[in-house]
């Protein structure tokens, strides 16, 4: 709990940071949301439901393919959707440079901004390691998607054996815990190198502190989740305008609990730096 208390205290100096972060995904999240609006809502609405005749659906989907492949249009979003996505892909790795340089000493910071100042100074190698991060954690697709596609036939049966369930369950847990391992071993590798402590020493210090960086991140986790279900909720019973005001405002909280999740690892990382 030390780790997370000095996360928070240095959350509170990061917390134009969020704000930016907070504003960046909402504007993605607008994006978004004019994409499918104009191109998908559009498409949908001609869609014949209930259909006047047995034939109309089947002419909808041969028309509706027809025009993926020759309607300009669609290939404009597609261009669209693609080139946000590498806009996407490179501005994050960018603003979590920003946030890693927030750690640094104010005496030691050079003038500016500390997150655009950040994006700067620790944008390239951060890049680097966001793309490997990528690589690794997408690297068991190739082995387990096939395996869980195998099991969806069983998946979308009546009767399902509890066995199956449990297969398909056991890889996406596997996955998703391989990934968190693969980030939280870059992100001391990542620390070790822009604070010039050292990469392959700062992996040692990973795995000796395992134990703390799963209790940070549960402790973070449980507290994000609870979050989540209250604004849920919350949007569940009281629809309409206050409802969308807890959709549009619960990301803010999320990126809260992100920067104060690697200020808290940060702090581990460091008391273990010391330490050696």
């Amino acid at each position: 709990m030390s780790f997370v208390r000095l996360g928070w205290t240095t959350l509170k100096s990061q917390f134009p940071s969020v704000i930016i972060l907070f504003l960046y995904q909402l504007l993605w999240g607008l994006f978004l949301y004019r994409l499918v609006d104009t191109a998908v809502t559009a498409l949908l609405q001609r869609y014949p439901d209930p259909p006047p005749t047995a034939l109309s659906r089947i002419l909808f989907l041969l028309e509706g393919q027809i025009n993926l492949w020759s309607n300009p249009d669609v290939r404009l979003y597609c261009w669209l959707l693609v080139g946000m996505a590498v806009l996407r892909l490179i501005l994050t790795p960018l603003i979590q440079a920003g946030i890693f340089y927030g750690f640094t000493p104010a005496e030691s910071r050079s003038p500016g901004f500390p997150l655009f100042r950040g994006m700067k100074e620790f944008g390239k190698p951060v890049l680097l390691f966001y793309g490997l991060e990528l690589i690794l954690a997408l690297l068991p697709a190739f082995w387990i998607v096939p395996r869980l596609l195998s099991l969806w036939p069983g998946l979308a049966g009546v009767e399902t054996p509890i066995t199956t369930w449990l297969a398909g369950f056991g890889w996406v847990l596997g996955w998703l815990i391989y990934g968190w391992l693969i980030r939280q071993c870059l992100l001391f590798a990542q620390f070790g190198y822009l604070f010039k402590a050292g990469v392959w020493n700062s992996l040692l210090l990973c795995f000796r502190s395992l134990l703390q960086a799963i209790s940070i991140s549960a402790i973070l986790g449980a507290f994000g989740l609870l979050l989540f279900l209250l604004f849920g909720t919350a949007s569940w019973v009281w629809t309409g305008m206050l409802a969308l005001i807890l959709q549009q405002t619960y990301p803010f909280f999320r990126n809260t609990f992100r920067v104060w999740r690697i200020a808290s690892q940060f702090h581990l990382w460091q008391s273990k730096t010391q330490k050696s």
